[in-house]
């Protein structure tokens, strides 16, 4: 199976790829402030917010699996907030999470320290991804999933800018990474540890 890997803002992969679903993704995201979307995913956010109000679009990410990790401080209430939201939104519409979420809390401590809770979520999810990958594309339910999401993003995105016609990205794999949080994370995290090193 040839795997071809691209990584991208949430947000780019609405508005750059005009949601050209695959058959897995990974989506690694935070919450911000009372359990927004962080920069970066402000409109899959709204994206997602409207597939949980949506009647009628049951089975739209049938042929999409996704697997999913969420950075958070459980300090504050509207910890994992965002992460969930996603999560409940693509399994609404008949995505299908593969593996257990991960979350990565900032004030976790032990065995629990945020970079540990992520250490373990990619060592424990690379057999499913490999599962997933392994299987048949849809074409046809992939080409669907494509037009549904554009449709819905002219309805609630004022200037976004459909494509004509949808392509299909036969065997690949799309990793929806919002970069600015996963490493803002990782950066406060050695910081902290530093400044405690020092203090000590």
């Amino acid at each position: 199976v040839k795997v071809t890997a691209r990584h991208m803002h949430l947000d780019d992969f609405l508005e750059i790829e005009k949601g050209k679903w695959t058959r897995l993704v990974v989506i690694v995201t935070s919450s911000y402030g009372a359990g927004q979307a962080p920069m970066g995913c402000h409109r899959f956010r709204e994206f997602c917010d409207a597939l949980l109000l949506e009647q009628q679009r049951d089975g739209m990410l049938a042929s999409v699996s996704y697997a999913l990790l969420g950075l958070g401080d459980s300090k504050y209430t509207t910890f994992f907030q965002n992460p969930t939201t996603i999560d409940s939104a693509l399994q609404k519409v008949g995505a299908t999470r593969v593996g257990d979420i991960g979350k990565a809390d900032a004030s976790g401590l032990g065995n629990n320290e945020q970079l540990a809770v992520i250490d373990r979520w990619i060592d424990s999810i690379w057999p499913h991804l490999q599962t997933v990958l392994l299987q048949e594309d849809d074409a046809q339910s992939l080409t669907s999933a494509h037009t549904q999401t554009t449709e819905l993003c002219t309805e609630i995105i004022p200037d976004f800018q459909a494509e004509e016609a949808p392509k299909n990205n036969n065997m690949s794999i799309t990793i929806l990474l919002p970069l600015a949080i996963a490493l803002g994370a990782s950066a406060y995290y050695f910081y902290l540890n530093n400044t405690t090193n020092t203090e000590s």
